[in-house]
């Protein structure tokens, strides 16, 4: 997918992010078949970004958490068993989001392929004490479909937040009124900044194409570099989303 460089200002403001090596993750189970099984189910965590924020309107503090995982494994996964654990610096849990609050565009990813994960929680501390989130990733087997649609005139852009518009087509030969798109955000020398998400839930005819948007509020306006990259995602899951 093409990479659009952006240019604009911004300033410095507080940032957590991961820079860490890769983490490589299989499971396994008892026996020796569920072994062999298992062991085909493999990922990456290959960045991370978290930003702490304050708001004098609700007088809370709450963590926006971001994560680019990349299945490293052989088979289709499903990601959606994702919960992220924020600690201060002491170590002590802070605030949790569990699956139903955390976002993954691809929910299904394919050998080889990125999925990228999101969400915002309330926490206990302050921002100076904040330290950094943890993600504990259950991936399995997947046993739904997934397939990447094509995206065409994206343009990627900065308000008071990030977004990304464009125009997705469906090449399927079914009827879809599910499409989730995602778009990883970069730093010019290809540090992970976050991630956009956005969904179309209207009806949508095999090649027929629709406008979106994709957004994130969470990443703060501070800490989007001067000029980003950004590789934008969408995807239908064939499986599910129509009634029938």
């Amino acid at each position: 997918m093409k990479k659009m460089l952006i240019g604009l200002l911004a300033g410095c403001g507080q940032e957590t992010a991961s820079d860490t090596p890769k983490k490589e993750v299989g499971q396994t189970k008892g026996t020796a078949d569920s072994e062999v099984k298992e062991a085909k189910v493999r990922f990456d965590v290959t960045g991370e970004a978290s930003y702490p924020m304050y708001s004098d309107v609700l007088e809370k503090t709450s963590v926006s958490y971001f994560a680019e995982i990349t299945n490293t494994g052989d088979v289709p996964i499903d990601v959606t068993d994702a919960t992220v654990t924020f600690m201060d610096k002491d170590g002590t849990v802070i605030g949790t989001a569990d699956s139903s609050n955390v976002w993954a565009s691809p929910r299904v990813v394919e050998p080889g392929k990125k999925s990228y994960l999101s969400t915002n929680e309330d926490i206990d501390g302050t921002v100076e004490t904040y330290d950094k989130g943890e993600l504990t990733l259950a991936p399995v087997e997947a046993i739904d479909a997934v397939e990447e649609l094509p995206i065409e005139g994206n343009t990627g852009k900065v308000d008071t937040y990030i977004y990304v518009n464009g125009k997705v087509k469906n090449t399927t030969n079914i009827d879809t009124d599910y499409v989730t798109i995602a778009a990883g955000i970069y730093s010019k020398d290809g540090k992970f900044i976050g991630s956009t998400y956005g969904q179309i839930d209207t009806l949508l005819k095999p090649g027929s194409s629709v406008g979106f948007e994709s957004n994130a509020f969470e990443i703060p306006y501070e800490n989007i570099p001067p000029e980003f990259d950004y590789e934008v995602l969408a995807y239908t899951y064939p499986s599910y989303g129509i009634d029938e």
